[in-house]
């Protein structure tokens, strides 16, 4: 189960990067454009030393003001990660950079570029890295998905901080982001399911129909939508598309 990603579509009137339909057949189709970034995206790249444009991923979670369409991934069984491809950290990278990610004592500059050059974990180690994390931190890992803070007794002293495990910091500051360069994204991830509003749903079924593709590609991706979107009321697609991911994982096995 730990192979699974998630990444999630901001509301549309929030999300300025295209029409959501276009992104959600881009991911039916596994298509990785170059992905925009804000001023924010590419300070902390700049500041944290994060290259090759990466995508961004919870591990099984989505955050609110990500939950309009949440899509879930698992890596592709065949496809190896190159030697010292960094690219995995216990928090949200963007929010440490920019000091949201409150510190017990608090730490300057330099010193949150050196404990992310610490923590931040080769690509391919970050799936058993991150079970290691679970099994230390949680009693089970329903307590993760659901956004809890970790165990306060079970931070590693070497680093000489913790993470404030209450306000104002909030779940990003515990939850394990995956940054995959757009070089290297292609093929390497599979799309196992999607979870959209009825609403939404309907909404994307009747501009497919009416849409720009060819008639034999609507078609094939409106059979991919039967299989594998799922329908979630609006408001419990946050909280409920990875633990539905988890179980149908399971079931798959």
């Amino acid at each position: 189960m730990t192979k699974l990603l998630t990444r999630g579509l901001r509301h549309p009137r929030l999300d300025y990067r295209g029409d959501w339909r276009d992104l959600v057949t881009k991911a039916i189709q596994g298509k990785w454009p170059a992905p925009p970034a804000s001023e924010q995206t590419l300070a902390a790249e700049r500041g944290l030393g994060i290259m090759g444009q990466p995508y961004y991923f919870y591990v099984l979670r989505v955050e609110d003001s990500y939950g309009f369409v949440v899509f879930v991934f698992r890596e592709a069984e065949e496809a190896a990660w190159p030697a010292g491809a960094m690219g995995a950290t216990p928090f949200d990278s963007g929010g440490w950079w920019l000091d949201k990610i409150l510190t017990e004592p608090p730490l300057d500059t330099a010193d949150r570029q050196a404990a992310f050059r610490t923590l931040d974990v080769p690509l391919q180690d970050w799936q058993a890295v991150f079970e290691r994390y679970v099994l230390r931190q949680y009693d089970t890992l329903g307590h993760y998905l659901e956004g809890r803070a970790p165990k306060a007794d079970s931070e590693p002293s070497e680093l000489g901080f913790t993470i404030v495990k209450g306000q104002p910091n909030s779940a990003r500051a515990w939850t394990w982001e995956v940054r995959i360069p757009h070089n290297m994204v292609a093929g390497r991830l599979v799309l196992q399911a999607a979870y959209m509003s009825e609403t939404s749903l309907d909404e994307y079924l009747d501009w497919l129909w009416h849409g720009v593709l060819a008639d034999a590609e609507s078609r094939r991706i409106h059979d991919w939508v039967d299989d594998h979107v799922f329908v979630l009321p609006q408001d419990e697609l946050v909280a409920q598309a990875a633990r539905s991911a988890v179980a149908l994982e399971v079931a798959c096995d």
